[in-house]
């Protein structure tokens, strides 16, 4: 008895504290789901109109559409660009300055997105930005990086990016660190290019820790607020509102606690059922 319940008595403050802050709200925004809940007024019992309401809404697809393309856009590129800095620290080792280049690209994941966001938002001026400096130095016009329609989504992923660069390259960084170097000598030897070590060694022993870097980009862009919310405030004409962003709007500024709540609801099942489908896909087993 004593053995089989240490497990839990060690996991019961981490328990508590998840059920606290995320499990009884959850269960709460669900129960808020089925009524017409308001600050101002008595909430009334309406069974699922709020979902019918807001999944059959204009702004409920075009939020989803927004959140999806920012995701599309983010994560495969800051997957690649994290694992090919990854292998460059893994190439410096411990020389001169390497702990020092390490420290700068994991500077921005010490600041908050808002912070991240004013930084962008003075790079992307349209005046005196640094962006169109550079394309005006190169003999390009300026682009309107924040105030485009079509261009503020790229713009938003590339500041997101620079972002979690840092971040997710420390943990490709300690998987390729704790791959055996034997493996990388048999190939050698057997003649294989560094293209196909990357390919049959790095690639597959690195799955997990791979595996476990797109999980939490997909959850963390799908779940974006702070970015867009600081940078654009949704614009330009809702063109980077998100779905966290619109969960926000539904509640503080339409007093629909109802509407919005269906739209947490739907974003909690939704990444649920993306990330284990990524896992079940993506997941490898080393033996095989």
């Amino acid at each position: 008895m004593r053995r089989r319940a240490t497990p839990y008595l060690l996991l019961a403050p981490a328990l508590a504290f998840v059920t606290l802050l995320f499990v009884i709200p959850l269960l709460y925004n669900l129960v808020i789901s089925f009524f017409d809940w308001s600050v101002i007024r008595t909430p009334t019992f309406i069974r699922l109109e709020n979902y019918q309401r807001v999944w059959t809404s204009a702004r409920f697809l075009a939020v989803v559409k927004n959140t999806v393309t920012f995701s599309l856009l983010s994560v495969p590129a800051a997957v690649v660009i994290s694992l090919l800095v990854a292998m460059g620290f893994h190439s410096l080792g411990n020389s001169r300055g390497s702990s020092v280049l390490r420290a700068l690209y994991f500077a921005p994941v010490v600041a908050s997105l808002t912070a991240v966001s004013y930084v962008w938002v003075w790079i992307y001026h349209p005046s005196y930005g640094l962006a169109n400096a550079l394309l005006n130095g190169l003999g390009r016009p300026g682009l309107d990086w924040l105030t485009s329609p079509t261009q503020v989504l790229p713009s938003l992923a590339v500041m997101y990016i620079w972002a979690r660069i840092g971040f997710n390259a420390i943990i490709l960084l300690a998987g390729i660190n704790a791959i055996d170097g034997t493996y990388y000598e048999a190939a050698r030897i057997d003649g294989a290019s560094r293209f196909q070590q990357f390919r049959n060694i790095t690639l597959p022993l690195l799955n997990r820790q791979l595996v476990l870097v797109i999980t939490v980009e997909v959850m963390n862009t799908l779940k974006i607020f702070e970015l867009p919310f600081a940078a654009t405030k949704g614009g330009p004409v809702g063109a980077s509102r998100s779905v966290v962003m619109e969960v926000y709007e539904q509640a503080f500024r339409f007093d629909r606690w109802g509407q919005s709540a269906v739209y947490v609801v739907t974003l909690f099942v939704g990444i649920m059922v993306i990330t284990g489908v990524l896992r079940r896909l993506l997941v490898r087993d080393i033996s095989e």
